[in-house]
Order: C-alpha cells, then structure tokens, then sequence
C-alpha cells in the first residue's frame, strides 16, 4: 500500500540528477496524481497532451511545454498519438558552490520553493518561442551526450531562470496555496487505495475535516473535476490498464475495479476513452 503519492524514483546520477524521459505513444497515455521535489518541464513534440497541475487543467500542443515545480500535485494524459520528453532534475543542481549574490538572491530562492516557476499558458508569445527553443536544446543535447553534455544543459537551464527573473515572470509562493495541496494528496491517495471498493463522499469529506457539500466544491477547485468524476476516471484508467495487459473478461474487469453496475461501466468508459471497452482491446491488440 502506497503512503504518499511522491515518486521516489531517483533521476539520472549522483552527479548529475537530471534525466530526460522520452515518450511516443501511439494510443493514448496516462500517468496518474503523483509529486515529486524535482522540477519538471514537460516539452510536446508531437500531438497534445492534458496536465492537471494543481488546480489547473492545461492544454499542451506541439511545440509547447509546462513548467512543474517541486512538490506540484499533477497528472499527465493524451487521448491520442503523441510525443512528449519530461525534462526532470532535482532543483540543488542550480546550485552554485560559492555563495554569491546570484545564488543567495536568485538562485536560493528558486532551490527552496519561495519562487515557482509560472504556468506556462499565462506566459506571452515571444517568451514561450524563446524557452521552447531553450528546451529543445536540452533535449539535443542530452540526445548527443558527451563529456560537455552536462555543463551544456546547466547554462540553458541557467539562461531559462535569467529570462524568467529579468521579466518578472516568476511567482511568489503562497502557504495557503500549499496546505490546499496537501489536502488533496491525502484524497487522491485514499482514492487510489481503496478505487475498487465503494467510496463515499462522508468518507472523503471527513479525511480533511470538511461536509461532504462543501468537500465537492473544494474537489472541483483544486482538482478541476468533481470527486465522482475523478473516481470514475481513474477507475477507467485501471481498466484499460487491465484490458491492455490481460485477458479477463470486460464483465470481471469491471468489478474489479469497482463498477458495480456493468452497463454503468461501459457508458463511463466509453465517456473517458472514446471507444467500448472491447473496441479499446482491440484497438490496442491491433497497434
């Protein structure tokens, strides 16, 4: 059983803690609800994916990208083909050994969450152009690696903090904001611990401490969806899971992972996935 929803996986070297993960999908793609401290950006090469980032769902095309910052609650989808690499790094690789005005005024700043990188959709034109190109830069050179590979991508990392300071762009980190997110971690944990048994609302509401009313309205803020709806799609997600990489009969899939009603099921996932659960079999069988 999971105890939180932060990944532990450890990212490139003791050295170097960055790593560049690379995805082509030729269905869809799914990865659910987990934080992490390292900082994330996710760069879009080809089709479109969803990031729920905290409280906000965000649409990223071919050639854009999203910042994640340490700790951020997110989830990562495509309904379709796509690729898509995640540049992942711990943020003590900004540091400088020597403590300078730079890195006590700036760089400090960022290592220790006071500053947070912004949600790219809010950014102008001419800023999304520049730090895309940083980014696929990254990503060629870690492609080509060499001995200079690594002091490479810490001055392009350097020069994406340099655009972002020099215009303001950066964004004040807010407790409120925090204690928010650590509420939602703890439901979304309990949901992915207990999806294939019956949830109640009472239950959710009373992990933090709230009515199940005002619970709702809480979910949908921070998450983006109501929590029915959240259950529903995740439940789905571990079906096509199991569709994918078994051959139990749809009926037995279902309640396992805790669909009672079967005809329910199917309009749901057909809802979220856009075909029938046996269609979605064959599709993927097919590819």
């Amino acid at each position: 059983m999971k105890s939180s929803l932060k990944e532990n996986s450890i990212h490139g070297t003791p050295s170097f803690p960055l790593h560049i993960y690379s995805k082509i999908r030729k269905t869809d793609y799914y990865v659910g609800y987990h934080w992490h401290e390292e900082l994330e950006f996710i760069y879009v090469e080809e089709g479109e994916m969803e990031v729920t980032l905290n409280s906000e769902i965000i649409h990223v095309s071919r050639g854009e990208f999203v910042f994640i910052n340490s700790g951020d609650l997110h989830q990562v989808t495509s309904s379709g083909p796509s690729i898509h690499h995640a540049i992942v790094f711990h943020p003590q690789l900004l540091n400088f050994e020597y403590p300078d005005i730079c890195q006590q005024s700036i760089i400090k700043p960022i290592t220790s969450g006071a500053l947070q990188f912004p949600c790219a959709i809010h950014l102008d034109k001419e800023s999304k152009e520049e730090l895309s190109g940083k980014l696929r830069n990254i990503i060629a050179i870690k492609k080509g690696e060499n001995k200079l590979s690594s002091l490479r991508i810490k001055v392009i990392l350097l020069q994406v903090i340099d655009l972002l300071y020099e215009r303001k762009l950066f964004l004040e980190n807010r407790l409120h904001t925090k204690v928010k997110q650590e509420k939602i971690k703890k439901v979304i944990l309990y949901i992915e611990e207990h999806y294939n048994d019956k949830i109640f609302l009472e239950d959710l509401a009373s992990l933090v401490g709230m009515n199940k009313n005002y619970f709702s309205k809480y979910f949908q803020i921070a998450v983006g969806k109501n929590p029915v709806t959240y259950i529903n799609e995740y439940r789905c997600e571990k079906a096509a899971k199991l569709l994918k990489n078994s051959e139990l009969k749809v009926l037995e899939i279902s309640l396992m992972v805790g669909f009672e009603n079967f005809s329910y099921f199917i309009r749901k996932f057909r809802e979220y996935k856009h075909y029938s659960p046996s269609q979605y079999r064959k599709m993927v069988y097919d590819n």
